[in-house]
C-alpha cells in the first residue's frame, strides 16, 4: 500500500511539473543575437526617428531576408544595440512593421508591440561622430516576449 501510494505521488508530482512546464513555456522569453556589419552610409534627415545617421546594421531571418516574423504568442519585441567593448557609439535602435509602416525608435534599446501575423525590420542606426568602421560587427539582438 506504502509504495502504490509513492507511486501515485510521484506520478502527480510529474503531472504537476510538466504542467508548469508548458504554462512557463507560454511565457519564456526567447532571444536571438547576431553580429552584423556595421554598413557606413549616411541617411535620415531631421529629428524624426531614426533622424541623421552615419550607418546602420539590420537583422536579417533564416533566408536572408530584413523582414522578421515573430515567434507564435509573441506580444511584444525588444530590440538591443548589445555592443561591448572598444568605443561605444551614440545609437538609435528601429523597429518598422512591414503591413503599415509604423516605426518605433529610441536611443540603444526599443521595446514595441509585436504578433507572429505581421513581420519586422529591425535596425540599429549609429548616431556618432566618428561612427565605427566600415564592416565593424555590431551586436543587434531581439528579445521576444
Amino acid at each position: 500500500m506504502i509504495h502504490k501510494n509513492k507511486s501515485i505521488v510521484g506520478q502527480i508530482l510529474a503531472l504537476l511539473a510538466l504542467t508548469s512546464l508548458l504554462a512557463g513555456s507560454a511565457w519564456a522569453q526567447q532571444s536571438s543575437s547576431q553580429c552584423l556589419p556595421f554598413i557606413m552610409k549616411a541617411g535620415g534627415s531631421g529629428s524624426g526617428c531614426p533622424g541623421v545617421y552615419t550607418g546602420y546594421a539590420k537583422m536579417t531571418n533564416s533566408i536572408g531576408s530584413f523582414w522578421i516574423t515573430p515567434p507564435t504568442n509573441t506580444i511584444s519585441g525588444t530590440l538591443t544595440n548589445a555592443t561591448t567593448g572598444g568605443d561605444p557609439f551614440a545609437a538609435v535602435a528601429c523597429v518598422q512593421r512591414k503591413n503599415d509602416g509604423t516605426i518605433w525608435c529610441d536611443t540603444n534599446c526599443v521595446t514595441f508591440p509585436a504578433t507572429n501575423t505581421a513581420q519586422y525590420q529591425l535596425v540599429i542606426y549609429a548616431k556618432s561622430t566618428p561612427p565605427p568602421t566600415n564592416g565593424q560587427p555590431i551586436l543587434v539582438q531581439i528579445t521576444w516576449q
